[in-house]
């Protein structure tokens, strides 16, 4: 008979390690993603007591159910920030891509539970107690249906060329994002990368119309004879043509009879033609997330 300690521990240990498989289900490995820091566990409350690998892998659902009243979390601590409660630190492993350009992606499906992976750029949010949440700037890839099948899988996915604002480190991060509504889960994981040649982010200025003394057309010029036309319609105003005019005719212009007995024959000055208006071009206006969407279907092995 073997001893009761030995046999108490063993239960332990294997119950350890059922627990460990149930709660890893998968993430993205390639590009490096973020770690779990020192900070998180200083910042997550009851979440500290659990391993990396739950932490890393685990339905962001279950861990939220983990909370506790007395053990609570930093008032910055946000969990369902897209990032499963990772922020951007110094050290971070970056990853630097290129504009353009392809790059690989690598993940672990331990248990399947089938769904769909968005991959995405986001750029972190701070409120006004400090909470950081990253809010989605491009969606790059769509991979569905996906989490069909376990084990190791990857892609191909290229970085848009038209990213901006992700120059330096903390600037953006890339989001893989697997949700299941069959179990009613999600697996996001956060890589932080740097977009070489992206620049600064880009601002919209927008300049108030000129105030004159003549009433102003549609296009905010003042009114003339021959029309501007616009080959592009404004965000703010859809162009259908209507402000287009025509320019009035010139009134005709008699002469004064010469001192002639023989009176001359009054001249009158041709019409003025029609100035033709420049036809808008109609453009369709995508949020953020929807440019250079690239949707791909993957292949079930």
């Amino acid at each position: 008979m073997q001893p009761t300690g030995i046999v108490s521990l063993a239960m332990v240990a294997t119950a350890a390690v059922l627990f460990t498989t149930a709660d890893a289900h998968g993430q993205m490995l390639v590009p490096d993603y973020r770690q779990i820091s020192a900070k998180f566990r200083k910042d997550s409350g009851a979440l500290s007591q659990a391993g990396d690998q739950e932490l890393q892998y685990a339905p962001v659902e279950n861990l939220s159910g983990r909370s506790q009243k007395d053990f609570p979390e930093a008032a910055t601590f946000n969990l369902m920030n897209g990032c499963r409660g990772t922020v951007y630190e110094e050290g971070n492993n970056v990853t630097t891509l290129k504009a353009g350009a392809a790059f690989d992606v690598k993940w672990i499906i331990q248990a399947p539970h089938p769904g769909t992976m968005k991959l995405s750029i986001v750029k972190p949010s701070e409120d006004s107690t400090g909470k950081i949440t990253y809010k989605n700037y491009k969606t790059i890839l769509t991979v569905d249906p996906f989490a069909q099948n376990g084990g190791e899988d990857g892609t191909t996915a290229t970085m848009p060329t038209d990213v901006t604002g992700c120059d330096s480190a903390g600037d953006c991060a890339l989001q893989f994002y697997w949700h299941s509504d069959i179990a009613n889960q999600t697996y996001p994981t956060c890589a932080d990368i740097i977009v070489s040649g992206s620049g600064a982010t880009n601002t919209k200025v927008t300049t108030a119309p000129t105030a004159s003394s003549s009433e102003t057309s549609d296009a905010g010029s003042s009114a003339q004879t021959t029309p501007s036309s616009n080959t592009t319609p404004s965000t703010e105003e859809s162009a259908d043509g209507s402000s287009a005019q025509t320019t009035p005719t010139a009134p005709s212009s008699n002469t004064t009879p010469s001192t002639n007995t023989t009176p001359t024959p009054a001249t009158e000055a041709p019409e003025a033609t029609t100035a033709p208006s420049t036809p808008t071009t109609e453009s369709s206006v995508a949020g953020e997330s929807d440019t250079n969407k690239c949707s791909r279907r993957m292949r079930r092995h």
